[in-house]
């Protein structure tokens, strides 16, 4: 028998079929048609009739039709004739279904088991029944009236039967007996029925209206809830949760139902908030008119709520129940439909993303329609203003994995790789090659061939990105690409570019979140504004610019900046915030090249704080070689330096100094106020037991050491090449320099410097 709760507001059809019962014990026989949408607990109404049936004596004969069967004859007949097995009656062999191709065999032995006692004959699924058995069951329905049996057929209220079955349904003496579902007093009563709710009467109504929003009624959904609900113990939620046992519920309404209403709610899941009728009718290809009776079907079995599908679980439940092949066919049809109806490139693009997906998980691919790649690079186009640069690398992805029998766009992939950098920088590694390929091909007045040289900065790639410079002309983002390159990596496109001008780009990044030229050059550019009267502009530019929804690597650039900022005017704690919230943004493979920006804030205010452990481990985090070649590697070097320097490591800490040093000398540059590694250089000298003027050719870069300290020693120019491996030529520019920065004029005034102080930590600066 049912649970008390599968039976909740029954009484009236369950008491209806009671008295029918009772009129078959008294000789006069009858019909009944009990339909309701699927969940809506037919099946428990006929289980409680039997049992009521049977404890009064009378014999009950019960029969399921299904879809399996619909073609086998006179099943359903063959199910009932087979308990009539124990009676008396008919012959044996209409017993076991023998005869029962004649209409007459069902009716004949259910007259005679209805001689000694009440006869119960049920039929569930009746919607499934072969149509020889229909002819039987009609045959039977016309002479009801002088037996004492009770034909009781349950079945979806909306089905198209078989004209006899049809003929029966509608037969004077059936009695129409429909199930709905249930009302908030009735969602009320099962929630606090025992066992099936089990909660008391007061929490059974409070929770009562959400749940009835929830499933519409429908007892089958209801029970999943409840089933969800009870998993979600100790804590149950106030609200409903579409969970495991829901969205079975779902499936099976949908197993129940008609196949016509079965693809409308596929359809419905498939198109989400895009579904019109109009839309619904063309993608089912079906006049609008052939769409409502489905609709209506769905309503009724509570899955539906103003012609949308009732909220997020149930389209979840709907299309989880897809296989691969058929998501894939649909989502490929949802996009066909709304491109040629004038969708939005994004809405269109979502669905072909969708099948592509669905394609690759069965191990499948397809051919794509010319319109495809096109749509999907628009739909990138409009997502990445709008900050959905996830779902912009999506579109991208997918129109570089299509077969759409044509040649790829020039720059797709630059663009693809420009997306995918906004949510993790680390996945454009993958592409550098293509992108060295790109910034070849591309026109440099083509803002892709400005974002692939920006990518390969961020990676390490300069020499790439010089030799693409060299020969681009002078358009703007040429000047752009070689203003970046030569703040990153002075001495490749002449002189260090003027602060004004990094500011100026700067803002294009901060105000507008336009695509820089290159993101590391700007990181560094603000490390090489370290004049202090800029600072206060900085932190303007800096201090609000993390608009909502704004990607991670975006969001990673501001806290990096913001952190140097802090600890640039003395607010340590503040700075390792901000660099630790950078470091946690992106990791430092993704960070690339200008992973030594948060790192030297972070470790210059862990030095400051005297947090000397944690210095430490940020500097066990892995960074590239290339940096050490880029402006962030010269802060980074500055910082290591003084770290070691705090902790008692004075002679490995002058040789990140003098590391310092040659860098700034190799780009003919000075030493000034953010890069000044001559102030710890003369602190770490002093704890070695010298002084910084005893040091007088610290300001020569290594070559120029090993050429100072030869001609000195009285070697000549071919002798010291010789020596050196390099050209005459090039030992003659090296003592150029040479006696340039040290102000002398001859070898003689070499050997005199020479003799004040040997260049021993000058030579351990490597």
């Amino acid at each position: 028998m049912g649970t008390v709760g599968d039976l909740i507001r029954r009484e009236d059809p369950l008491r209806l079929l009671e008295g029918l019962l009772t009129d078959a014990g008294q000789g006069r026989g009858s019909a009944a048609a009990l339909t309701g949408s699927p969940g809506t607990g037919k099946s428990a109404v006929l289980r409680a009739l039997s049992a009521t049936a049977a404890e009064a004596g009378a014999t009950v004969l019960g029969a399921c039709a299904t879809e399996a069967e619909r073609g086998l004859p006179y099943g359903v007949v063959g199910q009932l004739l087979s308990g009539t097995a124990g009676g008396t009656g008919p012959p044996s062999g209409a017993r076991d279904g023998r005869d029962a191709d004649r209409p007459e065999t069902l009716y004949e032995a259910l007259r005679a088991l209805a001689a000694h006692r009440p006869v119960v004959v049920t039929v569930d699924d009746v919607h499934h029944t072969d149509e020889p058995s229909a002819r039987c069951l009609l045959y039977l329905c016309g002479r009801l009236a002088a037996t004492g049996v009770l034909l009781v057929l349950a079945g979806r209220p909306s089905s198209t039967p078989s004209l006899p079955l049809a003929e029966v349904l509608r037969h004077p003496r059936c009695v129409p007996v429909p199930l709905r579902t249930l009302s908030e007093d009735g969602v009320a009563e099962f929630l606090g029925a025992r066992p099936a709710g089990a909660m008391d009467a007061a929490t059974a109504r409070r929770l009562a209206p959400d749940w009835h929003r929830f499933t519409g009624g429908n007892p089958r959904l209801l029970h999943g809830v409840l089933a969800d609900h009870r998993d979600c113990g100790p804590v149950r939620p106030a609200r409903p949760v579409a969970g495991t046992a829901f969205r079975r519920a779902v499936v099976g309404c949908l197993r129940g139902a008609e196949p016509a209403v079965t693809r409308t709610a596929k359809a419905l899941a498939v198109l989400a908030d895009q579904v019109t009728l109009t839309l619904l009718a063309r993608f089912l290809g079906v006049p609008e008119r052939a769409v409502v009776p489905s609709l209506a079907a769905l309503e009724a079995t509570g899955l539906l709520d103003v012609g949308r599908l009732r909220h997020q679980g149930v389209s979840a439940a709907v299309l989880e129940s897809l296989t691969a092949e058929e998501s894939a066919r649909l989502h490929a049809r949802a996009a066909r439909v709304l491109y040629d109806t004038g969708a939005e490139p994004p809405v269109v693009a979502g669905h072909l993303v969708a099948a592509q997906a669905a394609r690759t998980a069965d191990g499948g691919t397809a051919d794509a329609p010319s319109w495809a790649v096109p749509v999907l690079a628009e739909a990138a186009r409009h997502a990445m203003p709008a900050g959905q640069a996830r779902r912009a690398a999506e579109f991208l992805r997918t129109a570089h994995r299509l077969h759409d029998g044509g040649q790829r766009p020039d720059g797709m992939l630059t663009t693809l790789a420009r997306a995918e950098w906004e949510s993790d920088p680390a996945s454009v590694i993958r592409h550098l090659p293509a992108l060295e390929r790109d910034l070849a091909a591309l026109r440099p007045d083509d803002g892709r061939w400005a974002e692939a040289a920006a990518l390969l900065l961020w990676h390490g790639r300069h020499d790439t990105v010089a030799r693409g410079a060299a020969g681009a002309g002078d358009g703007t983002r040429a000047r752009e690409v070689r203003t970046a390159l030569a703040h990153l990596c002075p001495g490749r496109q002449g002189p260090a570019p003027a602060p004004d001008a990094v500011e100026r780009v700067l803002e294009s990044l901060v105000h507008t979140l336009a695509p820089p030229p290159s993101v590391a050059a700007l990181l560094v550019a603000l490390l090489y504004a370290g004049e202090t009267d800029r600072a206060a502009r900085w932190r303007e530019l800096t201090g609000a610019a993390e608009p909502a929804g704004t990607t991670p690597a975006r969001q990673a650039v501001v806290a990096a900046t913001t952190a140097v900022l802090h600890v640039r005017t003395g607010s340590y704690d503040a700075g390792a915030g901000h660099a630790a919230r950078a470091l946690a943004l992106l990791s430092p493979a993704a960070w690339g090249v200008a992973v030594g920006m948060p790192l030297a804030a972070a470790v210059r205010a862990a030095t400051a704080r005297q947090a000397h452990d944690e210095a430490a481990r940020l500097l066990r985090v892995p960074v590239p070689d290339a940096m050490f070649r880029t402006r962030a590697g010269l802060h980074y070097l500055l910082a290591r330096g003084g770290h070691l320097l705090a902790a008692g490591r004075a002679r490995t800490a002058l040789a990140d100094f003098h590391a310092c040093r040659d860098l700034l000398a190799d780009w003919g540059e000075r030493s000034r106020d953010g890069l000044d590694w001559r102030t710890p250089a003369d602190r770490a000298l002093r704890r070695l037991g010298d002084t910084p003027d005893d040091d007088p050719v610290a300001v020569l870069t290594r070559a120029e050491r090993r050429v100072a300290l030869l001609a000195a020693a009285g070697c000549t120019n071919r002798a010291i090449a010789a020596q050196l491996y390099v050209t005459p030529s090039t030992v003659e520019q090296h003592l150029t320099h040479v006696y340039r920065k040290l102000r002398v004029r001859s070898r003689g005034d070499l050997a005199k410097l020479a003799a004040v102080r040997a260049a021993g930590p000058a030579d351990g600066a490597g």
